[in-house]
């Protein structure tokens, strides 16, 4: 029973923690924000700093990423988060 005491006050402020929740509600719109085409195909982490990596397989669909969807992308994530909690995006193959 101490032990629940001990992690309890940790796993609430998890709840609260306004960088976890934008984080969970990026991956909850995700499939909605980059598409269900791209969302199969990309994982997004948002960084604390305000970047949003998104993750891919390929690098052929990194480049098209880049060269095509990166500005929409951003848009469409500002307009969920908010300017301040996405500053911009890279596009990462691996992970």
């Amino acid at each position: 029973m101490d032990e629940i005491r001990e992690i309890l006050p940790a796993i609430l402020k998890g709840f609260t923690d306004p960088e976890k929740q934008k984080r969970s509600l990026l991956v909850e719109k995700w499939s909605g924000l980059a598409g269900e085409k791209l969302a199969k195909q990309t994982t997004p982490r948002l960084s604390s700093k305000g970047i949003l990596y998104v993750y891919v397989k390929e690098a052929v669909l990194a480049y098209e990423i880049s060269q095509k969807y990166k500005t929409a992308l951003l848009k469409k994530v500002q307009a969920v988060l908010g300017e301040e909690a996405v500053k911009e995006v890279r596009v990462l193959v691996g992970k």
